[in-house]
């Protein structure tokens, strides 16, 4: 207190040391503030950052206090922000600020972070940047200052700034890469999502991922869906007469059809397009299998002498095999697409 406060007095130093409980930071708060008020224009807060005592001269040993450093690093802070706080105001008031050193437009102190070379950006960039970097598994933030300047953007500053999904983002893969760099033995990763665990049981066959948005529960082996008791060849030899069953099944969905009245199935064997449910009677067309009222739902109608209109379905086909073939085909390959 001495040293920060020279022109004061040492015993009026002791008393306000005293009324304070001997801290040292509430002390040098309210000895601050008391010389401001006698002296508007006295010390700014960058010129009243506290400085340890020492005792002894030269080379003398400085005399350790834990307690006090955690006075002084808190006073510290403090000020600091009282002098970045001051900068904002001033600047906010004369419509100035600092450049960005990505976009180049001016902002307010409050509105930027810095690498830890203090190169300023503002933080849309830096959001849009690192929201570009993420995209691509590379937590690897770096300064974009003109000058070359490639330190890495600490976690801390990014906390400050980044969205919460960003940094769940960011947090993830950092945690990725670190683990590829640490080379862990028995490390394996979700087959569906990207939560990694080491497993030293070389006996267990599932994995079973613990992140709360995915929970799946896969075989280590083939890297699959949980098909236990099953072996992996047993559980792949059902799945391929699972897709066989599932492409006969659209197969045969694709040659019928279900009245749109009462469902009833049947198949056109020959004629017309025009459908007549042989339960309910009820008239449907056989290509969009819409219910109908009569003939001028088709592209042509009896006698036939009027020009083919190419907007409505046809009411003959001139192949009934070609057209359940192509439908069969198509049934086939969507089964295919989900099998």
């Amino acid at each position: 207190l001495s040293n920060d406060f020279p022109e004061i007095p040492y015993q009026i130093l002791l008393i306000e040391f005293g009324l304070h409980n001997r801290l040292y930071a509430p002390t040098f708060l309210t000895l601050r503030a008391k010389h401001r008020r006698a002296e508007p224009s006295g010390p700014t807060p960058s010129n009243s950052v506290p400085r340890k005592k020492t005792k002894g001269k030269g080379k003398a040993a400085q005399r350790s206090d834990p307690e006090f450093e955690k006075e002084r690093a808190w006073l510290v802070r403090k000020l600091q922000d009282e002098v970045a706080a001051g900068m904002n105001s001033a600047m906010e008031d004369e419509g100035e600020g600092f450049e960005c050193g990505c976009c180049f437009s001016s902002y307010p102190f409050s509105k930027m972070t810095q690498c830890p070379d203090a190169h300023l950006f503002c933080v849309d960039c830096v959001t849009h940047y690192a929201s570009t970097l993420l995209g691509e598994h590379n937590p690897a933030i770096a300064c974009m200052d003109q000058s070359g300047c490639k330190l890495l953007f600490t976690p801390s500053a990014l906390r400050q700034i980044l969205s919460p999904k960003l940094l769940a983002l960011y947090e993830r893969v950092s945690q990725r890469k670190e683990l590829e760099a640490a080379g862990l033995e028995n490390l394996e990763e979700c087959p569906f999502c990207e939560y990694q665990v080491v497993i030293e049981n070389e006996h267990e066959k599932l994995f079973r991922c613990e992140r709360e948005d995915c929970g799946a529960v896969s075989c280590r082996k083939c890297k699959k869906l949980d098909h236990l008791p099953k072996s992996c060849e047993e559980a792949d030899v059902d799945k391929k007469l699972d897709a066989r069953h599932a492409v006969e099944e659209a197969m045969t969905a694709a040659l019928m059809r279900n009245c749109p009245k009462c469902n009833k199935a049947f198949i056109k064997e020959s004629g017309c397009n025009k459908m007549v449910c042989p339960h309910c009677h009820t008239l449907s067309c056989y290509v969009c299998r819409k219910i109908i009222h009569g003939y001028e739902h088709f592209n042509q109608a009896p006698p036939y002498n009027t020009a083919k209109d190419p907007k409505k379905c046809q009411l003959w086909d001139s192949s009934v095999e070609q057209r359940h073939a192509d439908e069969v085909g198509h049934g086939c390959s969507v089964a295919h697409m989900f099998s």
